[in-house]
């Protein structure tokens, strides 16, 4: 029997039970869609290296300013600062490669095109730069172009809500809050300005289609930034699911214990033994 409530004190700064529910709602979204049942493909991995991470850093600068948010280059009419969305295909890549975080940092550090204006002091007309680690705002979170000739794929996205007319199609958002809503637009406006001649969502025919899924060699050594094997990573992160799908993980409690673990777990890494072998956490942590 299910408690309503699991009472715990938590050592950290966020709240990582629901944050552990929505992770869990995020896999099963990209599974129902399809995304992460086949490699992704050269377009992808394209979109999210040479197109999306800029773009999340263009959105950081206008954050971390303190000036008026006026762009000579793309504007800022439409552009707000309520987070960013990105679509399903970018989204699976980029988690897989914030999965891990020191590959992924080092990878961002590198790339100049990626740094973060900052003003630094507010007493002085001086502009610096630096480089911030570009983070998923809100976590957790997507959308995706759905046909309409193709019900399946919204049937086994049951944990998405259409919110918008799109075409001939519509746009599914997870999660589906007014608030996601906004940054998956804020999303879409601020790519149509720096992209205008790049589609945001995949259109790409639901059966196999050899241009969207296709990988020569230069797009694999493409996928491999600052030496990471993104589509590796992309291969084992795709069963990930099924190793947590035991009702288990929707029980309060057992979500609780898990806490408690983790924060066992990260004690025992800091210890001579924990920090000289490589110490594997259960999948409850």
């Amino acid at each position: 029997m299910k408690e309503a409530t699991a009472k715990t004190t938590s050592p950290f700064s966020l709240d990582l039970l629901p944050l552990s529910k929505s992770h869990r709602e995020f896999l099963k979204t990209l599974h129902g869609l399809g995304i992460t049942q086949s490699v992704p493909s050269s377009k992808s991995v394209r979109r999210y290296l040479d197109l999306w991470l800029p773009l999340v850093a263009e959105y950081n600068n206008r954050c971390s300013s303190s000036l008026e948010m006026v762009d000579k280059e793309i504007g800022a009419s439409g552009v707000e600062l309520v987070g960013l969305v990105p679509p399903s295909d970018v989204a699976w890549l980029w988690h897989c490669h914030r999965l891990a975080p020191r590959r992924y940092v080092e990878y961002i550090h590198n790339q100049p095109r990626l740094a973060t204006k900052h003003e630094e002091s507010k007493t002085e007309e001086v502009s610096v730069t630096e480089t911030k680690t570009l983070e998923a705002d809100p976590p957790f979170a997507l959308q995706h172009y759905h046909r309409e000739d193709n019900n399946a794929e919204c049937d086994e996205a049951k944990s998405t809500e259409i919110v918008e007319e799109k075409g001939e199609g519509k746009v599914l958002i997870l999660p589906h809050t007014a608030s996601t809503a906004a940054a998956a637009t804020n999303a879409r406006v601020l790519w149509e300005k720096m992209y205008p001649t790049e589609s945001f969502f995949l259109l790409c025919p639901e059966t196999t289609n050899s241009s969207c899924v296709n990988l020569t060699i230069q797009d694999e050594e493409k996928a491999n930034p600052g030496g990471f094997d993104l589509l590796g990573s992309a291969l084992r992160q795709k069963d990930f699911l099924w190793q947590i799908s035991d009702p288990n993980f929707d029980e309060p409690t057992f979500l609780a214990k898990g806490l408690e673990n983790y924060h066992k777990f990260l004690i025992l890494r800091t210890t001579p033994n924990g920090q000289n072998q490589i110490i594997v956490p259960t999948y409850q942590i």
